[in-house]
This record gives C-alpha cells, sequence and structure tokens, in this order.
C-alpha cells in the first residue's frame, strides 16, 4: 500500500442519511495511507434541501456528520496505535475557500471514493490524481446554510492538546457565524487545579493551535481569540454576541451567562448544544473506552514519561 506524509481526500456526502460504510471504509483506508496529516473535504449532495426551520434542522445533521466523521478517524487512530497522524475535517460548502486557499493542497496526493468521483469544477487539476473523475459546475465553496446562523458567535475551553471533540466544538462554531468567531481560551491562571497540569500546553501554544484549526475551517470570517480570566469570559463584556456554542456537558451553567448579560442591559445568546458523547459514540469517562479528553491525553503523557 502506497503512503505518503498528506493526502487530502474528497467525500461527497449526503447530509440527511446515514453514512455508508463503503464512505466510512474509505476514510479508514485514507488513514492508513497517511503518515502525518489527512484532511478530509466533504461535499454535500443535497445540502440546500433540508429547511432552516424545520424539525430534522440542517444544524442537527450537520453537526452530526463532522462528529461521525471525526469518531471514525479517532477509533481507527486509536486501535492502529496512530495518535500522531492529524486528521482535520473540512466542509467544503461552507468554508469559503478560494482557488488560491487550495494552494496548499496541491503537493499532496488526493484520495477519492471511486476512481469516477465527481470533482468540484474549481478543484485544483493538480490535486487530481488519476482516474476518469468529472467536474461539476460551479466556482465557489461558500453555500448558503441550511440553518440558522448568526453574526457573531462565541465559544470557550480550555483547548489543552487539541482533539476532536474540540475540533467538532469549533467547526459547529465556525459553520454557525457569518461575520466572527469569539473564541474564549482559559488562561494559564485559571489551570492551576488542572490534573497531571505538568503536561498543559501554554496559552499561547493552546492560542495558536485554536487559530491554525479555525483558519483551515473557514477563510471569510473574523477569529478574535480572547483570554478567559473568570466564569463569563467575552460573553459579558460584548453585547453583539448572539449566540454560544456550548457541549452538552455545560450547558446547564451556560444559562448563567445569559443570567449576567441580563443584569447587564445585554440581548440574551441563544444556546447551541452540542452533544460529544451522542454524536460521536465517543466517551470521555473512565470505562476502558477511547477517551476524548484533555485529561486523558496529559495522563497518558504522563504514564509515558
Amino acid at each position: 500500500m502506497e503512503s505518503s506524509p498528506r493526502h487530502n481526500l474528497l467525500l461527497w456526502l449526503p447530509l440527511a442519511l446515514p453514512l455508508a460504510a463503503t464512505d466510512a471504509d474509505t476514510l479508514r483506508h485514507a488513514i492508513d495511507r497517511t503518515t502525518q496529516e489527512l484532511t478530509v473535504f466533504i461535499a454535500l449532495t443535497e445540502a440546500t434541501n433540508i429547511a432552516a426551520d424545520s424539525s430534522s434542522s440542517g444544524w442537527s445533521h450537520m453537526q452530526r456528520r463532522i462528529a461521525e466523521l471525526y469518531a471514525i478517524a479517532a477509533s481507527h487512530l486509536h486501535q492502529r496505535q496512530r495518535s500522531s497522524l492529524t486528521v482535520d475535517i473540512v466542509p467544503l460548502d461552507f468554508c469559503a475557500y478560494t482557488p488560491e486557499d487550495m494552494n496548499p493542497f496541491k503537493h499532496d496526493p488526493t484520495l477519492l471514493q471511486s476512481p469516477d468521483a465527481k470533482l468540484p469544477a474549481w478543484w485544483p487539476r493538480e490535486m487530481h490524481t488519476g482516474g476518469s473523475a468529472q467536474r461539476t459546475v460551479g466556482q465557489s465553496t461558500k453555500t448558503a446554510a441550511p440553518w440558522k446562523s448568526f453574526a457573531h458567535v462565541a465559544v470557550g475551553g480550555t483547548f489543552d492538546h487539541l482533539h476532536v471533540g474540540h475540533k467538532i466544538l469549533l467547526t459547529a462554531t465556525a459553520l454557525a457565524a457569518t461575520k466572527r468567531i469569539v473564541c474564549g481560551i482559559s488562561a494559564d491562571a485559571l489551570l492551576d487545579n488542572k490534573r497531571y497540569k505538568e503536561y498543559l500546553e501554554s496559552y499561547r501554544a493552546r492560542e495558536l493551535n485554536v487559530l491554525l484549526f479555525l483558519r483551515k475551517i473557514r477563510k471569510n470570517i473574523i477569529v478574535e481569540l480572547v483570554p478567559i480570566v473568570d466564569r463569563y469570559g467575552p460573553t459579558i463584556t460584548d453585547p453583539t454576541i448572539g449566540a454560544l456554542v456550548v457541549s452538552q456537558e455545560t450547558l446547564p451553567g451556560s444559562d448563567a451567562l445569559n443570567v449576567r448579560r441580563e443584569e447587564l442591559g445585554m440581548p440574551p445568546m441563544h444556546l447551541l448544544p452540542i452533544d460529544l458523547v451522542a454524536a460521536t459514540g465517543l466517551t470521555t469517562g473512565d470505562d476502558g473506552h477511547l477517551k476524548i479528553s484533555s485529561t486523558a491525553i496529559r495522563a497518558a503523557l504522563a504514564e509515558r514519561h
């Protein structure tokens, strides 16, 4: 099997239908052929067919599709003991890439679902590595999102040793925002009581990892990174924030943020919860399964050292 340090993988996927077993196998096969970094570009086959306000919202389908792919990748990497391989998932329909933005990927081989899989019209010819793939019409990588979006969207966390849970939250934030992402990152002073704190990444390292990831996922948006020094972060100082992306685990405490905003005369934020455990099938607990927590990563580092 021919391997390469970096690969691109282009997957055409329906948004609302279950992920096909063949697509999951394609992802696993791409991981096996890559040694350093795999970028998975997903193109949706029927994104605009789902109404933004429907009961089976495009938002739910999209976050679950992203989470499902990350879960498959994380589980396969865990089984193969390949923790050093990076897998990033880029939703092409909403990332606003220009042809120039594809330049960093031109020198990496592109893998397809099948030799005759179709290619977006703007897909650089240098990235196609054979087969009889046909180009589709259209020149843009930015489609109107089939879910409710907000001009300014916030998210917060420690973002230590950036893992799939973080990537799902950050991707959801990038998909929900139209103008600006406000990302609060826990300052070093808040982390003194963290377990295995000697293996915590510095604030600057965590900030850089978040910035690089968000810039890879979304191009035409402002990214504002803010150190969090209290429980509220920028949510009580920025009245323009219209929505907050939270994990299901932190959702109960998020109501206190809106209470405080109301006390300060600010409008409430829409809360956009992401259930990482339900969406991925992975766990953050201590039950012998693959964990998606920074604490688990630091514990593994401590054990190795």
